[in-house]
């Protein structure tokens, strides 16, 4: 189940959302956005907020795809909506495979309460 993030756009102001997308295709033509940014249209497979496992469209923008991203990976997505309320994916180079869990730590707070005060030892 693909999980949904709620930021604020630091600049507009508006909500967007991160969730995490497997990359099925990545498109042979390189496009150009009116801003003179380069992208590429790239295949994306995850999970709409009511479980549906759909593929989808994104763009993947020059500054992300010259990392290098390989097909059948998840990456980062960052859902926001125009003007007109449609939806707007663009996916970065960024990955979640080896992000730290809880469990990593799960020990770093029970060794600050184990400590002896050296006082206290005879």
């Amino acid at each position: 189940m693909t999980e949904y993030r709620e930021i604020t756009n630091d600049i507009s102001g508006e909500s967007e959302f991160l969730f995490n997308a497997t990359l099925l295709k990545i498109g042979e033509n390189t496009l150009t956005n009116s801003n003179d940014k380069d992208y590429k249209i790239v295949t994306l497979r995850f999970d709409l907020p009511d479980g549906e496992e759909v593929e989808r469209t994104a763009m993947c923008y020059a500054s992300n795809y010259i990392h290098g991203v390989e097909v059948d990976k998840s990456y980062l997505c960052n859902l926001s909506f125009d003007g007109e309320g449609s939806p707007q994916i663009r996916m970065s180079h960024l990955s979640n495979a080896n992000r730290a869990s809880t469990n990593d730590f799960a020990g770093l707070f029970q060794a600050k309460k184990q400590l002896i005060d050296d006082d206290l030892v005879i």
